[in-house]
């Protein structure tokens, strides 16, 4: 049975520009008129995923993840829609490791600011 998704014709679900948020935009580097505002706070954040994150240790002694040098869930409406679903087909918990280049061009192809694949 295909998901609602897959039945929609005009693909206005995969995203939005919020120009009025105060904190856009949030990321550099993306044409404003393509910056999709739906993943605000990625869903990926506690999943293993080829961004570009740092590790650090919050007060409570645990791990996390600080994507904020990360645009890959906001680069483009139909392409950050494509690269949310890819990575929450088969979604694998972070192991709580940094980030390294290798994980990152063997998790591709997406478009990557660090990489320079193409989805």
């Amino acid at each position: 049975m295909p998901q609602p998704k897959d039945t929609a014709k005009g693909g206005h679900f995969k995203g939005f520009t919020n120009r009025q948020c105060e904190f856009f935009p949030c990321h550099g580097g993306i044409d404003p008129n393509e910056f999709n505002c739906l993943f605000c706070y990625c869903p990926l954040a506690f999943l293993e995923c080829p961004g570009p994150y740092e590790v650090f240790t919050d007060a409570n002694g645990l791990k996390r993840k600080d994507c904020s040098g990360c645009a890959l869930n906001h680069n483009g409406i139909d392409r950050s829609w494509r690269f949310i679903q890819r990575w929450l087909e088969k979604p694998v918990k972070w192991t709580g490791l940094p980030q390294t280049e290798r994980r990152m061009k063997s998790a591709m192809p997406v478009d990557h600011p660090r990489v320079g694949s193409k989805l």
